[in-house]
């Protein structure tokens, strides 16, 4: 029996980056990835990746900030597997700008997909997990949650006079 066993896992934004590390382990570890992102071919793409590799994976369209989306990609790993084990909330956006020069709709945007999409992905996650009596969620974050960026500061001090 392998570590993760036949368990179902929505890992968002799991097409490239860190997400699809997440995916490809917890495949080579026996469990069943859900490749959840934006870019459906993408997300096909590691899928078969992972097939290739002896395992079950599914990718679903999903945008973590559109509630019906999440819903459907929710829905279809139900109806494919009947379960949902783990969800990883992964999905995420960097932009990298002095503070001065950050405009407020990137700063909404980034909000949405980090905490809007934690939100979504769990709420429709949830019932299922309550229902089987058994589930776990993880969140991601980033080193910039509790270490600063020189590129997020302001390029000067203020003047003191």
């Amino acid at each position: 029996m392998s570590r993760f066993d036949k368990k179902v896992a929505i890992v968002t934004g799991a097409a490239s980056g860190i997400g699809k590390e997440i995916a490809l382990r917890f495949a080579a570890e026996g469990g069943i990835p859900v490749i959840a992102d934006l870019n459906l071919e993408a997300a096909n793409a590691t899928a078969a990746e992972i097939k290739a590799k002896g395992s079950d994976a599914f990718a679903v369209a999903m945008n973590v900030v559109d509630e019906a989306a999440v819903n459907k990609g929710v829905e279809d790993t139900m109806a494919k597997y009947g379960r949902i084990d783990i969800l990883v909330s992964n999905a995420g956006i960097q932009i990298v700008k002095p503070i001065v020069d950050f405009d407020y709709a990137d700063w909404k945007k980034l909000l949405a997909i980090h905490l809007d999409g934690a939100f979504l992905t769990t709420k429709a996650c949830l019932k299922h997990m309550y229902a089987a009596k058994s589930g776990s969620v993880i969140y991601m974050g980033s080193v910039h949650s509790k270490e600063a960026s020189k590129l997020k500061a302001p390029t000067s001090p203020p003047s003191t006079g």
